[in-house]
């Protein structure tokens, strides 16, 4: 469910490294691991490499997360109005169908099959509004008041004969090019339907919808209803890609690496606890981890090595590859981050580790100079937390990683 927050992009309410050796691409496609060396590097010959048994699986240092694992259907009614003073200049079937598929579609890659995001739209008509758009006052100012009135009209528009039972959440969808209704917001607060259903989330979508972010849009606001915050600073002339650059669209909807953090999936059971490796005591661990975007059942390594740093912070293992969801990527490899389950939206609950300070990143500027943050073969680097992780070598879209805790 949404905490309650302010956003630069949409509003809610609420709830080191040392030397770079050139850089060694993550394959893109994947092959069975076998002992001969891999031609993205001469260093990943891993037919003498034993990674030690993992050290405990990830239930013994579970994140206190407030909310919990979301998986199987998740169902979202979608409602399309329209305004007095701005009735609809579009058939339904044009604003519906470029998200028909699309945010299922990408839900299902990222959770590896166990989250189905099931849209039902009503489709037959627009439901007009009480009030004209302007009378909204839809901005960055907008009041949880506001919205909620917003909502409620929208709901009542639609009368008691639609049914919203059994709904996860709403969209309500206005029409394009109705400049009042300009970003995508969401809450968690309960409100009931006409025909008495209560409904726990309600996402309603601006003009970003159509003309900024695509798609994403909604898997970013649906994330919110999920449980998961926003990943950017809030803070006046914060730059958006400050904490995570260009890595997990709950950061930036446009992210080269749109995926989710394997922190995330975990909070939402899209990892099992024996994906995730958890490191408790001090010493040296080898772990081989397995790309987070794609789920090899012949071959299948963690995901993810956790070291917790206090009772709420982590540092976090993973691996990036261009594969799946983030088949664009232009920043793969090992990817280091600090995650924090005590902080929310705006606060910088995770955190991406620069390995290559003042590089100036990689890619279109999705992310800026985070985007090439992940580390290569032969690196290291220091999280200044007592936490040192050494790439060893790599095995297609494995990665030999050597932890160290202190």
């Amino acid at each position: 469910m949404c905490q309650a927050h302010n956003s630069p992009l949409s509003m809610h309410w609420k709830q080191r490294v040392c030397r770079r050796l050139p850089h060694e691409p993550v394959q893109a496609n994947p092959r069975p691991c076998s002992n001969t060396k891999s031609p993205a590097s001469k260093e990943q010959n891993t037919a003498s490499i034993t990674p030690t048994p993992t050290p405990t699986i990830a239930a013994s240092c579970r994140p206190n997360w407030s909310s919990g694992p979301h998986t199987g259907t998740f169902r979202a009614a979608v409602l399309f109005v329209d305004f007095p003073d701005f009735p609809a200049n579009t058939t339904i079937s044009e604003l519906y169908d470029p998200i028909a598929s699309a945010p299922s579609s990408l839900f299902t890659t990222m959770s590896y099959g166990k989250l189905s995001l099931e849209l039902v739209p009503i489709l037959d008509r627009f439901f007009r509004m009480p009030s004209p758009s302007s009378s909204y006052d839809y901005s960055r100012a907008l009041t949880l008041e506001t919205h909620l009135r917003y909502i409620n009209d929208a709901l009542a528009a639609a009368g008691p004969s639609v049914s919203f039972s059994d709904i996860d959440t709403l969209y309500i969808i206005p029409p394009k090019f109705a400049d009042e209704i300009s970003f995508s917001t969401s809450t968690g607060v309960d409100v009931t339907a006409p025909d008495g259903s209560v409904i726990s989330s309600t996402i309603t979508f601006g003009q970003d919808l159509f003309f900024s972010w695509g798609p994403k849009t909604i898997n970013h606001e649906t994330g919110h209803a999920l449980g998961l915050p926003d990943l950017y600073p809030y803070a006046a002339g914060e730059a958006v890609t400050k904490w995570v650059g260009g890595f997990d669209l709950m950061g930036l909807i446009a992210a080269q690496a749109p995926d989710l953090f394997a922190w995330h999936k975990w909070q939402l059971g899209w990892l099992e606890e024996e994906q995730v490796v958890c490191v408790l005591e001090a010493g040296v661990t080898e772990h081989r981890i397995g790309a987070i975007e794609v789920v090899d059942e012949t071959r299948e390594a963690p995901k993810a090595v956790a070291v917790p740093t206090s009772s709420t912070g982590y540092v976090m293992v993973e691996v990036r590859a261009a594969l799946g969801a983030d088949a664009g990527a232009c920043g793969t490899g090992v990817l280091v981050y600090t995650a924090d389950s005590a902080l929310g939206s705006g606060e910088g609950p995770v955190r991406v580790i620069d390995s290559k300070p003042g590089s100036g990143g990689c890619g279109d500027n999705n992310g800026g100079e985070l985007n090439d943050a992940p580390l290569q073969v032969g690196e290291e680097l220091d999280t200044g937390l007592g936490v040192v992780v050494r790439v060893k070598a790599q095995e297609w879209n494995d990665f030999i990683v050597e932890v160290e805790r202190k």
